[in-house]
């Protein structure tokens, strides 16, 4: 399993989508580094020491925010792209044989597969992350707080993509599978904006349509806990902030009103390793 977790990785690097996931990354991280650079110099502060250092935070934690929800999108394209044929695809080509003719189980041919997979994923998230961190710091001399956990649930979010394609590659078509994986990500994304709306406007029933889509897929979940682990570290209430506001208000939806528990995280965890458990039997069930 390992030998074939350490060759996927190493394959997962030649394939030509990564050079496209990173060219596309580099092009992002020029243009949210120039954006920064003018939106933090073009904004006027208040006179007011104490108000000025809580808006400039605030300003560099709302453009961390909306920087962290864009690059989830690249991630997360990455994450369904690279593993979307990883089954399936070699099974069409004719090229999973020769491995499946060797003493492999078809167990480990795909945690092998998920495993490379996603240490490239963890690398190429945990850098981004890193990158616009360093972007922030930069423009606006802001040092992230809780950035180690920020870091973590942000390298989670491409794994529970990874599980839900790996799942699709034993069963659907390469297409299929990754319209599939497409779709619920989009379906996430929406749902996790409708229940932040839902609270801005009252709206219960909005929320629990978010709270569903967040059970059925927790990739939007992952990013408002991280979200929520930035700004509930914030030094709000030491004198240096405008106390009568709420940071979540002023992310509005890019923000984590409407935050998950720790019990969500311990339901991805878990639904990682069911899907993978489901992908496992379903792989070994299925006549190739």
């Amino acid at each position: 399993m390992w030998l074939m977790a350490l060759f996927t990785f190493r394959e997962a690097w030649r394939k030509k989508v990564v050079l496209v996931a990173g060219l596309l990354t580099l092009a992002f991280l020029i243009l949210y580094g120039t954006g920064l650079h003018f939106i933090v110099g073009d904004i006027a502060h208040s006179s007011d020491p104490a108000a000025a250092d809580f808006f400039e935070m605030m300003e560099a934690i709302t453009l961390f925010s909306m920087g962290i929800y864009l690059a989830g999108f690249l991630v997360a394209g990455l994450a369904i792209l690279a593993a979307v044929g990883s089954i399936a695809g070699e099974i069409e080509n004719g090229t999973l044989y020769p491995l499946a003719a060797r003493p492999l189980t078809r167990r480990d041919l795909l945690l092998g597969k998920y495993l490379g997979l996603a240490a490239m994923l963890v690398t190429y998230a945990a850098l981004f992350f890193l990158a616009l961190a360093g972007l922030i710091y930069w423009q606006t001399g802001l040092v992230l707080p809780g950035l180690a956990p920020a870091l973590g649930l942000f390298i989670l979010k491409p794994l529970v993509l990874l599980s839900i394609t790996m799942l699709g590659t034993t069963r659907l078509p390469t297409l299929g599978n990754g319209v599939l994986a497409f779709g619920l990500y989009a379906l996430a994304v929406a749902g996790g904006m409708m229940e932040q709306i839902g609270v801005l406007m009252g709206s219960t029933a909005a929320v629990y349509s978010g709270v569903i889509t967040s059970f059925i897929l927790p990739a939007d979940a992952v990013y408002r806990m991280l979200v929520a682990t930035v700004v509930h570290r914030l030094p709000i209430g030491s004198g240096q902030d405008a106390p009568f506001f709420n940071p979540q208000m002023i992310l509005g939806p890019f923000g984590s009103q409407s935050t998950p528990s720790d019990w969500m995280l311990v339901y991805t965890f878990v639904y990682i390793v069911i899907l993978l458990a489901v992908a496992v039997r379903t792989f070994k069930r299925r006549d190739i």
